[in-house]
């Protein structure tokens, strides 16, 4: 018996080297295409998401204005998430306009695109640049932005949402790969197509 299997493992024939470089050449190839194409997939699924999160901000803010959720006798605006998480104050989530995601992907005053838990790898700020929101006590308007966390990574674009209801766009000037955004999609800022 001992015979037959050395028999059988002297006629087996193995990969030879020149064909492992052809397999391993074409997985490169095959890599070198599709990575890109992941990265670019990446990016606009970051982006459509930070464009439905200023829709979402931008319908909140209209439902806390028309409802009168801070229960002051007037209707206005809020400037920050936690308002639009718990609008009447409770603590309960039952009446929160947006979910806890919002959170810990807000920036205040930052300057910069850094934040404790991006959203879909975007943070997202108050205008607070924009002197036509300060009103003195209550606000006529609002503005929100998001901006990428890496540049060339989780996206290219800015994206903003002032009282109009207008989704606004740009693309960032961050420039180098890696660097946060800087919140530039501001109110002069054109809609997005």
């Amino acid at each position: 018996m001992l015979k037959t299997l050395k028999k059988v493992k002297k006629g087996e024939r193995g990969f030879t080297l020149i064909e492992l470089l052809v397999v391993a050449a074409i997985i490169g190839i095959l890599l070198a295409i599709a990575i890109p194409n992941l990265i670019k997939a990446r990016m606009s699924a970051n982006e459509a998401n930070a464009r439905k999160s200023m829709q979402t901000l931008r319908d909140a803010e209209g439902e806390y204005f028309e409802q009168d959720l801070n229960n002051d006798g007037e209707r206005n605006f809020t400037s920050n998430i936690a308002s639009l998480r718990d609008p009447e104050g409770t603590g309960d989530e039952v009446d929160a306009l947006i979910d806890s995601s919002f959170v810990d992907a807000e920036v205040t005053g930052a300057g910069t695109a850094a934040c404790d838990d991006p959203k879909a790898g975007y943070c997202i700020q108050y205008d607070e640049n924009d002197a036509s929101l300060d009103t003195g006590d209550d606000l006529d308007d609002f503005g929100w932005q998001a901006s990428m966390t890496s540049y060339n990574k989780t996206g290219r674009r800015d994206f903003s949402v002032y009282g109009d209801g207008a989704i606004r766009c740009t693309v960032s000037t961050a420039g180098t790969a890696g660097t946060p955004g800087s919140f530039e999609s501001i109110r002069t800022t054109a809609g997005c197509d």
